[in-house]
């Protein structure tokens, strides 16, 4: 089987999110015989790197602790309505951002189209958000760090799961998510 992908698309993967694509195809559900996805395990703890690799480590306690926000979505693969609470991705990255700097210090500007934000799950899933995508003031809907569906506490996710209210698909949604880093890309 020969898959024709953009040259920008193999770029973009190769450089940025060094994940083949069996094992891209396997987390959308082993839609393709004989591929099974297989499952890590549960998070526990989310850690959160900026874009000078300061670091965070939150606890569910601590994460249940900040103010969260609720978001109601259909889900793509059940066609169920669920609704999730957790914290916008937002708030949780501004926890690990770069001071304030004098102006004689002040680096080139990146825009937020050029900033990453890479979510992995236990199993080693990851998927790229831009800062655009975690910014309600940037778009519509809601980027959030769930730790709860349906008012009851995770299970089967683990305690913590990316969730992007605007996307039609779960295929962004990262289970079992246990960690945030922010990356910056250097224009092409």
């Amino acid at each position: 089987m020969k898959l024709f992908l953009p040259a920008r698309t193999l770029l973009f993967s190769a450089v940025l999110l060094p994940m083949s694509i069996v094992a891209q195809m396997e987390h959308a559900g082993g839609a393709m015989a004989g591929m099974n996805h297989k499952e890590g395990p549960p998070s526990t703890s989310l850690r959160i790197t900026g874009l000078e690799n300061q670091t965070k480590t939150l606890t569910l306690a601590e994460l249940k602790a900040m103010p969260h926000v609720s978001v109601t979505v259909t889900n793509g693969h059940s066609h169920k309505q669920e609704s999730y609470s957790g914290v916008p991705v937002k708030d949780l990255l501004a926890l690990v951002a770069t001071p304030k700097a004098d102006a004689a210090d002040i680096k080139p500007k990146v825009s937020p189209r050029m900033t990453l934000i890479v979510a992995e799950g236990t199993d080693k899933f990851r998927v790229a958000l831009t800062l655009c995508d975690t910014d309600p003031g940037c778009r519509s809907g809601q980027a959030i760090v769930a730790d709860s569906l349906d008012g009851q506490p995770l299970t089967t996710d683990g305690a913590f799961k990316l969730i992007l209210s605007e996307d039609k698909m779960p295929g962004r949604w990262v289970r079992n998510l246990d960690a945030l880093t922010e990356q910056a890309v250097s224009a092409m």
